[in-house]
């Protein structure tokens, strides 16, 4: 079946926003990577959606910016969080006139990339990581696909959006090979957690 993960998010984003922005159950894991970084530090929110992140990533204290390729998404992200600066980007094609950042935010973003795919985009993002950088990603726990995600109905569309699993002991060693050291792992509200929800903090060696 193919992909339509651009397509769900596309037709998902009004309904993304209206969910999220007034959802805090993110706050403390961003104050968490806050806390790591420089005062006033640039932060990369990778994969962003309609922004929800981004804002609270700006409330905090960071100069933020959102990536994603869903141009529905980034249309209601300069909307409703006009303080920030986003751009319709695919993160697998990164574009490194984004310039260097001192933390990358990285929430249910990365799910979407196979292992071949993960090490690659990792690998670019490291070099975008200034020295001492900090990278938080929030991926679900597991080996392979996780099918009940996968498969969706979207206003009467049957959709594939692959979301795939990695488990700690997996996704470390890929980690570890673009020149990122494990840190801890971060913490998450526990609903996400009993949701497979995982939150792993890298830092640029």
């Amino acid at each position: 079946m193919k992909d339509n993960t651009k397509l769900f998010y596309d037709l998902t984003a009004g309904k993304t926003a209206g969910e999220w922005y007034g959802n805090n159950i993110l706050l403390p894991t961003i104050k968490e990577l806050i806390s790591l970084l420089p005062e006033n530090p640039r932060v990369l929110d990778l994969g962003c959606g309609p922004g929800h992140e981004t804002k609270r990533l700006k409330a905090a204290g960071a100069e933020a910016i959102g990536i994603d390729y869903s141009s529905e998404c980034i249309r209601i992200a300069k909307q409703r969080c006009p303080e920030c600066e986003f751009e319709v980007m695919d993160f697998r094609s990164l574009d490194e006139g984004l310039g260097q950042f001192d933390g990358i935010f990285a929430s249910g973003s990365l799910i979407h990339l196979n292992q071949h795919e993960l090490p690659l985009v990792i690998g670019k993002l490291s070099h975008m990581l200034r020295n001492g950088g900090y990278f938080l990603m929030i991926v679900q726990d597991g080996e392979g696909v996780n099918q009940d995600w996968s498969n969706l109905e979207v206003e009467g569309n049957n959709l594939r959006r692959t979301v795939y699993c990695y488990s700690k002991s997996r996704l470390l060693p890929i980690v570890s090979e673009t020149g990122l050291e494990f840190k801890k792992e971060g913490y998450l509200d526990k609903s996400l957690y009993e949701h497979n929800w995982r939150n792993y903090i890298f830092k640029r060696i």
